[in-house]
């Protein structure tokens, strides 16, 4: 035998792109940097544009071409390669009336679920050169960024079985445990529908990961399997400025985190101490119209929008605190129980603090506040008391800015983690059965 390949040969499915400005995005290029080239590939059904080399070959299957392929009978979707990553695009994501139909789709009700996935039954995806493509490749196994729809799942088992190959799937958010449908009509029964496929899923898959402990143990006793912890890595940043000011919120504002903002900077202008900020500065890509608005005429805020995914390290830097916010409401807070959002490695790895507010038992709030990595708060109470310690407590601040670094150290180490991404893949190219290639079915 020869000498074993260093990085087996991976394909990654996935809504979004290999990106430097998306959370989903930026969190595949921390799993693959460094990744031998030749050795990945992605299939992704976003129409972003690729802006990360990380990966340069791709192909690209969105709803649209899904659609165009049911109405015209056309091979739709496209191969991308090299001279299609552009790194210098600040926002890949879409304009126009393209945006306005995900806008539309962000509002996840039963029928929306039922519709596109109706969609992508009913569509060609299988007859448009997706197959090929992915042959060509000849990938030694996937792997699967979930989501809460369920035609990437039954694409992954078809290609899976077609290739004769492997899966590993991550989960990076709570979509089997909880859903916001539950009240509604058709709500419940389309949650059985969706999890029947994931089950069947998870069943064939060589690995589950999940982002955090909690998750680890919720579903390795839901899928009767022992669950991988894959933790989101920390970009590398340099030491913080000397002269940092002002408070910041980075990322996007759904989930109520508009509302969480509004209501902290009112606490902030009620706050007395000239050390302490009266206003919070807002960088989102949010394209809501009504919460954008909202946020350019709140007092105490001043909304930047939109922020070059090379430019967030520099901001995170200059200023005294980052804020990380969940909501209380009580359909959110199931929602997010078991997040652990990806803005928070990259927070604590800088040496700006962390000022987070939300409910204690949410997995980001309780994660942090365990390891004291930041200034956090469960009520409103609570929240004026770590606002005054975070910019009039110099001591308390050091202290709180070194924890958050070994935590950094400890768990999102970018190098440690690609090492346990590869160490996965590879046991599963390792244990997979010799397989002959056969047509699945989806």
């Amino acid at each position: 035998m020869g000498e074993e390949r260093r990085f087996p040969r991976t394909l990654v499915i996935s809504h979004n792109v290999f990106s430097r400005n998306t959370n989903m995005g930026k969190t595949l290029n921390t799993y693959f940097s460094g990744w031998d080239r030749d050795a990945l590939a992605q299939l992704y059904f976003h129409s972003q544009v690729p802006t990360d080399p990380v990966c340069v070959n791709y192909f690209r299957y969105t709803d649209p071409d899904a659609v165009k392929s049911m109405v015209l009978r056309r091979r739709r979707g496209a191969a991308l390669g090299e001279r299609d990553v552009h790194p210098e695009r600040a926002d890949p994501a879409d304009t126009g009336g393209l945006a306005g139909v995900y806008n539309y789709g962000r509002n996840r009700t039963p029928f929306i679920y039922f519709l596109r996935d109706g969609i992508w039954r009913l569509s060609g995806w299988k007859h448009s050169g997706m197959i090929e493509w992915a042959e060509r490749f000849r990938p030694e196994v996937l792997f699967l960024a979930s989501g809460d729809y369920a035609f990437p799942y039954r694409i992954t088992q078809y290609l899976a079985k077609r290739l004769g190959v492997p899966y590993v799937v991550c989960c990076f958010d709570d979509y089997y445990l909880f859903t916001s449908n539950e009240k509604r009509f058709l709500g419940n029964f389309r949650q059985k529908r969706f999890m029947k496929t994931v089950r069947k899923t998870m069943e064939g898959a060589a690995k589950i990961l999940t982002l955090n402990d909690s998750m680890a143990e919720a579903y390795g006793a839901l899928f009767g399997k022992e669950c991988g912890v894959l933790y989101t890595a920390a970009a590398e940043m340099p030491e913080a400025d000397t002269e940092k000011n002002g408070i910041a919120y980075l990322g996007g504002l759904g989930l109520d985190r508009d509302l969480q903002l509004m209501e902290m900077a009112d606490l902030l202008r009620e706050t007395e101490g000239p050390e302490i900020p009266k206003e919070i500065d807002v960088f989102s890509g949010e394209r809501d119209p009504a919460t954008v608005a909202r946020m350019k005429e709140y007092p105490g805020i001043r909304f930047y929008g939109p922020v070059a995914g090379e430019k967030v390290p520099g901001i995170i830097r200059s200023h005294k605190a980052v804020i990380h916010t969940e909501s209380f409401d009580p359909v959110i807070r199931e929602r997010v129980r078991y997040s652990l959002s990806t803005k928070i490695p990259e927070c604590i790895a800088s040496g700006t603090c962390l000022l987070a507010y939300g409910p204690a038992e949410v997995a980001s709030i309780a994660y942090l506040r365990k390891n004291d990595a930041a200034f956090t708060a469960s009520s409103r109470e609570e929240l004026k008391v770590a606002v005054k310690e975070l910019f009039g407590n110099p001591e308390r601040y050091r202290i709180v800015e070194e924890n958050a670094r070994a935590l950094a150290r400890r768990n999102h180490d970018g190098g440690k983690i690609r090492e346990y991404v590869r160490g996965v893949l590879t046991e599963a190219v390792r244990n997979a059965p010799e397989n002959n290639r056969e047509t699945g079915k989806a």
